[in-house]
């Protein structure tokens, strides 16, 4: 059982209610508030009265309050009287909480807040801020709710001679129950001196509840009940129809261990609410009327509750299906206005935008008929410059003929050296016995020719058609092994170590191709790193993917030029560190075959740290 509950339902809406000091039943109090409505001439006290029947209501029908609430705010917007509207927007928070809707309720809230702060009215704000705490507290975010009421505290404080220090100093010993008593009393007490000053008899017997409370809390019911009977006195001498049944409730939860004892304060308690319209509290008392009917076993009274209990949910689902009904309304309504306004601020607007498209349409016009006759004299220049165009542009077409069929000259007199080379190893292998190291060498003679064979071919075929890669499933541990084993001679030379860490996995690719791209990433390590350099080939298997990498100790690239070194025909060409001469194309090509597998190739490097280059391919069967 959660003593402490009933509190902040309280003070969310005392505050607003009982600014005076009306001693009057409540229910009175509401009917009275109603029968001015017809003797109010002026529309802005008309809009304040609403308000203040509407945050009475919230008491005893939340429904009512959020009608009250929603005409308030019609009227002030029509009256564009900001301080109604904003009170209006108040009372639909407190509406909008009780049925759970904590976020439509917090948007409400902060709008409350930034108007009453730009209105100045600090009690207000001190006032939201405390409610705003409340829901944070209600949505189990303690964090926030303590700040919003350190806020409200801080500024409540500086408030002095305002009736709103009563209800902080309330909050405060409620939303912290972990105070000593000492100090609880002490603010109990400040709060009950200043709620009598202003002679506030809801806040007065609201700061004589808290301590009682404090003290059920605290396992200290003996001590408490004698204090409760004194507010349940004081709250019916006042005429506080829903601070009587909030104690009857309060009395009746001390006594929970006995059926009857519950039942002889949560009945009268009931009876109270329907008798004076309190809707809110029906279902929650006959809930725990039910419970403890139940206990005692007296059948024909758990009917007669169980009637009353389908009854009050049929009554309070007809009006949720009502309050929906309404709420949507009145956001449709909302959403309109707000539209007519716009458009009503507007129409001044269009009519100088009308008048000045006018005016640009007209000067247009004449530009226009100035760019035409302008266009009359320039019309046989831009012939003639289009037909100097078109002469440049087939002399360009022309040489860009010459070079591809130079290229393709060139490339096929290379041909012809590199078969005849080739052939050479391939009869020397054929021919007689040879030693191992000899066969390895022309056998690595004989890869290599071929292996520019068909570099010649591709770049034949550069510029006339993209060629169909004939893919076929290839170990890759064995294609880096073979690449390392190749090129291993070559690192020799600068007295390089090359080192393969490699797994076997199967990936659909060319072997050719792929045996190309890695071939001239591990030769740009070797011709751009020093000597003495170690060069790692790693192979390293991911999800439906597999990445090599060839990591080099070299000269490093920049960033301006990592940008062009997988461009064609770019000026990226460096020259190795042992004067090795660079055309900048190998990459290039890398990067098509590479691209043409549906795989990625990228570099990270920064200068004088070496460079990483990374070949991505898929693993799927092409």
């Amino acid at each position: 059982m959660n003593l402490s509950k009933p509190i902040p339902l309280i003070v969310l809406c005392l505050l607003c209610c009982y600014s005076g000091n009306s001693v009057l039943a409540q229910s009175e109090t509401i009917r009275n508030e109603q029968h001015q409505l017809h003797s109010i001439k002026d529309s802005i006290a008309f809009a304040d009265k609403l308000n203040r029947i509407g945050i009475l209501f919230y008491m005893k029908d939340v429904d009512s309050c959020f009608y009250y609430g929603m005409t308030a705010k019609a009227l002030s917007a029509r009256l564009q009287y900001n301080k109604g509207e904003t009170d209006a927007d108040n009372v639909i928070a407190a509406a909008l909480y009780f049925r759970g809707l904590y976020k439509e309720a917090l948007e409400l809230l902060h709008k409350c807040l930034m108007a009453y702060r730009n209105m100045g009215d600090s009690a207000n704000v001190a006032q939201v801020l405390s409610n705003m705490s409340i829901i944070y507290t209600d949505m189990a975010d303690s964090a926030k709710a303590i700040s919003f009421a350190s806020q409200g505290f801080e500024l409540g404080r500086q408030l002095e001679g305002d009736s709103i220090q009563t209800l902080l100093y309330l909050n405060y010993c409620i939303d912290n129950p972990q105070l000593p008593e000492d100090t609880i009393r002490h603010y109990l007490a400040k709060a009950r001196a200043n709620a009598e000053k202003y002679n506030d008899q809801p806040m007065l017997s609201l700061s004589m509840l808290v301590f009682p409370i404090y003290l059920v809390a605290n396992s200290r019911t003996e001590e408490a009940l004698p204090l409760i009977r004194e507010v349940l006195d004081h709250s019916r001498s006042t005429g506080m129809e829903y601070l009587e049944i909030r104690t009857l409730m309060l009395y009746g939860d001390c006594l929970k261990n006995n059926p009857d004892s519950v039942l002889a304060y949560y009945t009268p308690a009931h009876r109270i609410a329907e008798k004076n319209g309190y809707k809110n509290f029906i279902l929650q008392l006959l809930q725990v009327i039910l419970a403890n009917t139940e206990l005692v076993g007296d059948k024909d009274q758990i009917i007669h509750v169980q009637k009353l209990m389908t009854s009050a949910l049929e009554a309070d689902n007809n009006n949720l299906k009502k309050f929906i009904g309404d709420y949507t309304a009145y956001s449709a309504i909302r959403e309109k206005n707000h539209l007519l306004e716009a458009s009503n601020r507007n129409k001044l607007t269009q009519i100088w935008l009308l008048a000045g498209i006018c005016a640009v349409t007209i000067l247009l016009l004449a530009f226009i008929y100035y760019l035409y006759r302008r266009s009359r004299r320039m019309h046989k220049t831009i012939s003639d410059q289009y037909q100097q165009l078109q002469h440049t542009l087939d002399a360009l077409e022309q040489s860009q003929a010459d070079n591809s069929q130079m290229l393709k000259i060139v490339a096929h007199d290379l041909r012809n050296p590199i078969g005849a080379m080739t052939s050479i190893a391939n009869l020397m292998l054929e021919d007689g016995p040879r030693s191992e190291n000899d066969r390895m060498m022309l056998d690595l003679l004989k890869t290599s020719g071929e292996n520019s064979l068909e570099l010649v071919n591709d770049l034949l075929l550069m510029h006339t058609r993209a060629e169909e890669l004939a893919k076929e499933p290839v170990d890759m541990y064995q294609l880096l092994e073979y690449c390392v084993g190749l090129l291993h001679f070559k690192a020799r030379e600068k007295m390089q170590q090359l080192l393969l860490t490699a797994v076997h996995v199967t990936v659909h690719v060319n072997r050719g191709k792929i045996w190309r791209v890695i071939s001239n990433l591990i030769t740009n390590a070797i011709k751009f790193s020093p000597n003495g350099a170690r060069i790692q080939v790693l192979l390293e298997v991911k999800t439906g993917k597999v990445q090599i990498r060839v990591e080099d100790q070299g000269i490093g690239i920049s960033e301006e030029m990592k940008d062009k070194i997988f461009d064609m025909f770019t000026i990226s060409g460096r020259t190795g560190t042992a004067g090795e001469q660079s055309f900048g194309l190998g990459l290039s090509i890398s990067r098509q075959i590479v691209e043409a597998h549906g795989g990625s190739i990228w570099c990270e490097s920064s200068p004088g740290s070496g460079s990483t280059f990374f070949v991505e391919l898929s693993r799927e069967t092409a």
